[in-house]
């Protein structure tokens, strides 16, 4: 049997670490012996990989950082092995074990290899980690156009891309194609970072109050700008029509409350959360810009203006209509099936025989 060993910096509730769990899964039942490592932090995410059959390994979140190299060569104890890792930190730890093994690392976000650190530093990095991999898998062209404009990939034949893969969950039981105009429940799952962009979001619905006063936003997510953000829902007097929900895995649940699904987003890598959304039948208000248009669709009338909190207004004014409702819904039905588990798998599978 061959054994696949993932290698990820945590298994937190989160887009790359759900996606995992999606590929493993389908993994497993491809016959493959998998396993999952991860580097730090509480593992929220194992009982769902073990009941899957996925083997969760703790050992590296316990050892020190400079350890972690050497305690994963010891994990790769078979032959025969293919290293997959996902996001930065995981693959420095894989690129320096220095063990033979097949290794493919796929990127999930189009963003530095090292935010934060010098460019030409920044590039050495992930250029150390293209040279050790087979192949690097895009999550989405966005991605790879990315790395390559950037320079932190050197050849574009090195790099394939593989979308996310779904399964469903929800079979659409949630549509509406009617709503109540007055009363119209916003919501996103976000964390509260700068790339999402949550100020544009709360001014749209602040425009939005005023035409349709009953209406609530709800944020599912946590992060770093929470306190600012609330500061910010206060002194423009949304306190009392703005819910900041924290993190949560009950996502049917938050969904099932929703007429409306929006994403202010600068960018994103994927936005695994659009497919939730479309599953559940939830029309969809969203940034135009990175990979957003390749999941939702290039032509998708949902797509807004980034920033631009009157275009989101507008076109959340446009989803009362219900022939315009009822079309954006029968869109992301059809967008959806692009989007399955198995391809991802089978094509993710093809890439590893290389």
């Amino acid at each position: 049997m061959r054994t696949i060993f993932h290698l990820i910096t945590t298994i937190n509730r989160g887009g790359a670490e759900n996606q995992l769990l999606v590929l493993a899964s389908e993994q497993i039942k491809s016959g493959f012996d998998v396993h999952v490592a991860y580097l730090k932090g509480e593992p929220e995410l194992k009982a769902d990989f073990e009941l899957s059959g996925i083997t969760v390994h703790d050992d590296l979140a316990t050892t020190a950082v400079i350890f972690q190299p050497l305690r994963f060569r010891k994990l790769l104890n078979k032959r025969n092995v293919i290293v997959h890792a996902h996001l930065p930190r995981a693959e420095l730890v894989a690129f320096s074990t220095l063990a033979k093994f097949k290794f493919f690392a796929s990127r999930h976000n189009a963003e530095p290899f090292f935010p934060g650190a010098p460019k030409n530093l920044s590039n050495l990095l992930s250029k150390m980690v293209e040279i050790r991999s087979i192949k690097i898998i895009a999550i989405s062209n966005a991605v790879k156009d990315f790395l390559l404009a950037r320079g932190e990939i050197a050849r574009r034949v090195k790099v394939d891309v593989v979308h996310y893969g779904y399964n469903r969950r929800f079979t659409g039981v949630l549509s509406q194609e009617n709503i109540d105009r007055t009363n119209i429940n916003w919501g996103t799952i976000s964390r509260l970072t700068d790339q999402k962009d949550i100020p544009t979001m709360l001014r749209a619905f602040s425009k939005f109050r005023e035409v349709a006063p009953g209406s609530t936003l709800s944020i599912l997510g946590a992060g770093p700008l929470e306190v600012e953000l609330k500061a910010l829902t206060k002194s423009i007097k949304l306190d009392q029509s703005v819910q900041f929900l924290g993190r949560s895995s009950r996502i049917y649940d938050f969904l099932a409350g929703l007429d409306v699904f929006i994403l202010t987003s600068k960018y994103e890598g994927f936005g695994m959360v659009l497919l939730e959304a479309m599953d559940a039948g939830i029309p969809i208000v969203a940034s135009g810009n990175s990979a957003i248009p390749e999941v939702l669709g290039n032509n998708f009338p949902g797509l807004c203006t980034t920033g631009d909190s009157n275009d989101f207004y507008q076109k959340i004014i446009d989803l009362s209509n219900t022939a315009y409702r009822k079309r954006i819904l029968e869109l992301q039905k059809i967008q959806l099936n692009i989007f399955r588990a198995d391809l991802m798998n089978q094509k993710i599978s093809e890439i590893y025989e290389l």
